[in-house]
């Protein structure tokens, strides 16, 4: 007969349930022993969660990094610089090339050590080149400027992406005075290209397509139409983002880099310990496990993600075409892997 705890007065099996607050004394005890159990538990797991191999958090597999990061190009020997005119992608010049002239000029006069040649004095000398305009550097013309002006760097520009667009986000699940809430959403798009050329020999030095994004939104309305978001604002923003990657491709700077690291449970202890390795700045001992985990995993999912962060890793120590060819292997393996394509999209 099974108690019946509607009763806290019932038999079974010859002993009787004593009554206590309507619920049995052998319940009550059961349930103490289950609480004390419990806490038991969770202490036991609670110690193990502030050691590598117990349960980690959500966030677990992401770390942050605050690092210095040596320039990309050394202009440490460089004298004197030249910024030739900006232009469009219709290689003619417009209010935004003037802008980004003047940001890259304010920029490169924070260079100590460095001169910058006044774009007055050397006007006439660059017109001559018609580099631009022609999309073609005439070395003679390269060596021309050298001679006049010693030894240097002519900085060329080009915006090959200017783009705004705006659309509006209406959320249909969030109602205010019978209207769904709605608001813009805009983003901005600019890319320029950059040559760095010497001026002595007239050699293409340096090349690279400097990249912002601005992802804004407006306030929220109800029943009325979002205004339209300021472009020029977006603008200005990303011109700024532009600047400051410019600046950084020649001076030592702080950069913080956050890396989520993909998780499988074929991994996820020699993970974790590669992760507490970063995490007491042991580099080098936390990106060899990264390696190994890579190197010695066999399931082709798991493997997907073990390159995909092996590539990350690399991606942030510089070793750019190891990165670009572990994130590609690592798409093979699994197509439904997408964060391999941010890299291979980043580096291709």
């Amino acid at each position: 007969m099974r108690p019946n705890f509607q009763n806290p007065l019932t038999y079974t099996k010859g002993k009787r349930w004593q009554k206590s607050k309507g619920i049995p004394m052998a319940i009550n005890y059961h349930i103490t022993t289950f609480l004390v159990l419990s806490v038991f538990i969770y202490q036991q797991g609670y110690a193990q969660n502030n050691s590598i191999g117990g349960i980690f958090n959500q966030s677990w597999s992401s770390i942050t990094y605050m690092v210095d990061k040596q320039p990309v190009f050394d202009i440490s020997k460089t004298k004197s610089v030249i910024i030739s005119e900006i232009v469009n992608d219709i290689k003619r010049e417009d209010n935004h090339t003037i802008d980004i002239y003047d940001e890259f000029v304010t920029q490169v006069t924070e260079i100590n050590g460095l001169k910058l040649i006044d774009r007055a004095k050397t006007k006439s000398l660059l017109k001559e080149l018609d580099f631009q305009r022609s999309g073609y550097v005439d070395e003679n013309q390269i060596r021309k400027i050298g001679k006049f002006y010693g030894s240097g760097l002519i900085i060329f520009g080009r915006i090959q992406t200017d783009n705004f667009a705006q659309s509006i986000d209406r959320n249909r699940s969030l109602i205010r005075n019978g209207c769904p809430v709605q608001k813009r959403l805009g983003v901005y798009r600019l890319d320029v290209n950059l040559k760095i050329i010497d001026l002595q020999t007239a050699e293409v030095l340096f090349s690279r397509t400097l990249k912002s994004k601005i992802n804004r939104e407006g306030p929220k309305y109800d029943c009325q139409t979002p205004p339209s978001l300021n472009s020029v604002e977006f603008f200005q923003f990303a011109k700024e983002e532009i600047g400051q990657q410019f600046r950084e491709l020649f001076t030592v700077h702080q950069k913080e880099y956050e890396i989520d690291f993909q998780t499988h449970r074929k991994f996820n202890e020699d993970l974790k310990k590669a992760i507490t390795l970063l995490e007491i700045d042991d580099f080098d001992g936390g990106y060899a496990k990264i390696k190994e985990i890579a190197k010695e995993t066999r399931d082709e999912k798991a493997k997907s993600f073990a390159l995909y962060n092996l590539a990350k890793m690399q991606l942030f120590n510089g070793e750019y075409d190891a990165s670009l060819q572990n994130a590609k292997d690592a798409y093979l393996l699994n197509p439904k892997n997408d964060a391999c394509l941010e890299i291979i999209n980043e580096l291709k």
